[in-house]
């Protein structure tokens, strides 16, 4: 059907021209990117916030590369701890403490523990851990925590990221962090020292303040760029964004320090706090978010839980028996329990006296893996490799040459080698590392003719469950027991807690 109508621009006048048949005339667009106006396209937008608070949604638009892909990003995991244990875990964190005493008790990290109100004291738990802030990428953190009373004066709770705290009653000097004080609770981004705050949150449609309700748990995130900071809160019902910090005018970033760490605490300065108050923290995890990042499940773990250390709640500080500035002193090994003065944990050092050849093993080194409660975390342990080194010490080796057969037990829920597969029990599973020989007339000092044994399990590792053990195991297969012949030893396992 013919076109009978006349088009015409409502601003221009101008008519729309049709075809030789009368059809409404169009563009046929060959160069899209040169005359973008001349076509049809959906843009898209995704929504960021409902606008809970400022009754104003923010839409976002995706961003394309170079080559029309969708941009697109992931979490990487770089810290994670829910406080379910009864004391500070020295080894991920650093305790910043005057007056205040803190406490871990009932699933939770409490800086004020006997809720003082005495001015000029406070406390902060941050990570010895620093994480980047580079690049497009966004650093994040959460934080699920309570507060026991409503803002009261002269009482500052913060929490979030800083590069160092030093002093238990200041501020953070630089970093982006949760301010809660007399007024309300607030962001803060501050550039060595100088600080730029949004206003106190306020509630729902910018109508008064944000409260919370006593002693409910809430979740606190921090989103940070290079260039800006959002702040949000999640009380169960969904997240909403409470407000934000652009890149303050003259400066170069949102924070001076490249790398911050994860903080949390409290101080009462300025006079004594109004009413006491308790902030109860229980958990936090710290992602970057855009970084496509290829870690394995184990070495995410020593990222979060600390590389060749105890786990939370378990045996504080290194896990192999290496006492400093000590030799350890010589011990015979047995089949069924790990003789004194043998490196107990993962890996050490350890002297063995030379004994005559015969079919028992003997435990060298033996480490139990942490059985997870309420109270400790569980892990599995992931063995990626083995190193074994040694030397001839004591006397030169003499009539006969000394051989000793080495292997790793792991997997058995008792010390002793000789535990047997039960339905509430597991036998060691065993594999072999391989031999070392000294010939006869080796001199003190001498290592093995084949040198050091290391084996890689990382294309097939092995793994430890909570409750079950791991044992390196070795065995005289040749030997005189030569008088006051030893074998001075070093053992590290390569691993990661997953």
């Amino acid at each position: 059907m013919a076109l009978d109508t006349n088009i015409r621009g409502s601003s221009t006048g101008n008519g729309a021209e049709v075809t030789a048949a009368n059809y409404l005339k169009t563009i046929t667009e060959t160069n899209v990117i040169a005359n973008p106006g001349n076509v049809g396209a959906n843009r898209i937008f995704t929504e960021l916030d409902g606008g809970y608070i400022t009754a104003a949604p923010i839409l976002l638009s995706p961003e394309l590369d170079a080559d029309y892909r969708t941009r697109a990003g992931l979490d990487t995991m770089l810290d994670e701890v829910m406080f379910n244990y009864t004391l500070q875990d020295t080894g991920k964190h650093q305790g910043v403490t005057t007056t205040m005493v803190p406490s871990w008790a009932a699933g939770q990290f409490i800086p004020n523990s006997t809720s003082i109100t005495t001015t000029t004291t406070g406390t902060y738990l941050q990570t010895y851990a620093t994480f980047p802030n580079v690049g497009a990428n966004t650093l994040s953190g959460d934080v699920t925590m309570s507060f026991s009373a409503q803002p009261s004066a002269n009482n500052f709770v913060e929490f979030g990221f800083t590069p160092n705290i030093t002093s238990a009653t200041a501020s953070p000097s630089d970093g982006v962090f949760f301010r809660l004080s007399s007024a309300g609770l607030q962001g803060v981004s501050s550039i060595n020292g100088t600080e730029t705050n949004t206003a106190i949150f306020t509630g729902a449609n910018n109508v008064g303040t944000w409260t919370y309700t006593n002693s409910k748990r809430y979740q606190f995130i921090i989103y940070m760029s290079a260039v800006d900071a959002k702040f949000w809160v999640n009380d169960g019902t969904g997240a909403v964004l409470l407000g934000s910090i652009a890149l303050p005018t003259g400066n170069g970033r949102i924070n001076l320090g490249a790398g911050v760490r994860w903080f949390m605490g409290q101080r009462i300065t300025g006079g004594a706090a109004g009413t006491a108050l308790q902030a109860a923290f229980n958990g936090y995890s710290v992602r970057l978010g855009g970084l496509n990042s290829t870690s394995s499940l184990a070495q995410t773990g020593n990222r979060l839980h600390g590389s060749y250390q105890g786990l939370g709640g378990g045996t504080m500080g290194g896990l192999a028996t290496y006492a400093n500035s000590t030799n350890p002193t010589a011990a015979a090994p047995s089949n069924t329990a790990l003789t004194a003065n043998l490196p107990g944990g993962l890996g050490g050092q350890g002297v063995v006296t030379a004994a005559v050849a015969a079919a028992t093993d003997g435990i060298w080194s033996e480490y139990g893996v942490t059985l997870n409660t309420v109270n400790i975390q569980g892990r599995r342990l992931v063995v990626t490799g083995v190193r074994v080194d040694a030397i001839n010490t004591g006397a030169a080796v003499a009539t006969t040459a000394t051989t000793l057969q080495f292997s790793l037990a792991f997997g058995h829920t008792a010390v002793s080698l000789a535990t047997a597969e039960a339905a509430n029990a597991k036998a060691p599973r065993r594999i072999a590392l391989g031999f070392m020989n000294w010939p006869i007339g080796a001199a003190i000092g001498a290592g093995p003719d084949k040198g050091p044994i290391v084996v890689d399990f990382s294309s097939a590792p092995i793994y430890v469950n909570p409750g079950e053990r791991i044992a390196l195991v070795g065995k005289f297969v040749a030997g005189t027991a030569t008088a006051s012949q030893t074998i001075t030893f070093t053992y590290t396992p390569i691993y990661g807690w997953e």
